[in-house]
């Protein structure tokens, strides 16, 4: 993923949401016990994007991260048809 992009979802969602923090490659990586600021944990992902929460959707300037079927479907309902 570009940079780009990936802070778009970071600003508008917040590194945390972003991040897998319940993944294998979360937990392999001890970050469960550091504490980090966005940016700091922005680096990481950056970094390593296996440490990222997927699907990434963006649609228009709406952005879901995750398994969230509430966002998705706002996201669709926004598409204009």
């Amino acid at each position: 993923m570009a940079p780009a992009e990936l802070r778009r979802f970071v600003d508008r969602l917040g590194a945390r949401v972003v991040a897998d923090t319940d993944g294998r490659a979360w937990r392999d990586a001890g970050l469960g016990y550091l504490s980090m600021t966005d940016a700091e944990l922005t680096a990481r992902l950056l970094a390593d994007q296996r440490l990222l929460r997927l699907p990434l959707i963006r649609v228009g300037n709406g952005v879901a991260a995750g398994p969230d079927d509430a966002a998705w479907k706002r996201l669709l309902a926004e598409v204009p048809t």
